[in-house]
């Protein structure tokens, strides 16, 4: 590396360590949803609904409001409450999420043993055909088969999921 890189590493390596040092914290709103300016007053003149955000330049942290006393309703027969969890409201099993990850876990297993397998078969039969024995393109073959297999399962496994998703099969 000539001085001229060392120098132009180091410069953009100082610039971006003071572009975060010196960056300004995002504005957070101060009182609650519904008022605008300090805590405790309210600006008539500006509607609040709720949603709004107020911005100010103290950079405080936002004053966090505890979890409200929602339900969400079951929709079908599908829903499973949990009971005697901490929440503040119905909590719904999300079982394809579930399924999704049984089978990621089958697949990246059935990944490994491909590649586990197939690779000192392929290396054998290379060892073999430099040998001259007659079987040994079919140890290669099968090999490459076993690789090619174990590479490919989780994106077939994961295609598949994602179309009986988006066909609607799970609800």
């Amino acid at each position: 590396m000539n001085t001229f890189s060392k120098f132009t590493m180091a410069t953009l390596g100082t610039s971006f360590a003071l572009a975060l040092i010196l960056v300004p914290p995002a504005g957070a709103q101060t009182g609650d949803a519904f008022s605008s300016g300090a805590p405790g007053t309210q600006d008539r003149s500006t509607p609040m609904t709720g949603s709004q955000t107020n911005t100010v330049g103290s950079g405080r942290s936002p004053l966090l409001q505890g979890a409200t006393n929602g339900t969400i309703g079951p929709q079908s027969g599908d829903a499973t409450v949990v009971q005697g969890v901490n929440t503040a409201g119905t909590v719904r099993v999300n079982n394809l999420a579930n399924l999704e990850a049984l089978l990621n876990i089958i697949a990246n297993g059935m990944e490994i043993l491909g590649i586990a397998w197939g690779g000192p078969t392929m290396i054998m039969g290379f060892m073999h055909m430099a040998a001259g024995t007659h079987d040994a393109m079919k140890r290669v073959l099968f090999g490459a088969a076993g690789v090619t297999g174990g590479l490919a399962t989780p994106g077939c496994i994961n295609w598949l999921v994602a179309s009986a998703r988006d066909a609607n099969l799970f609800s």
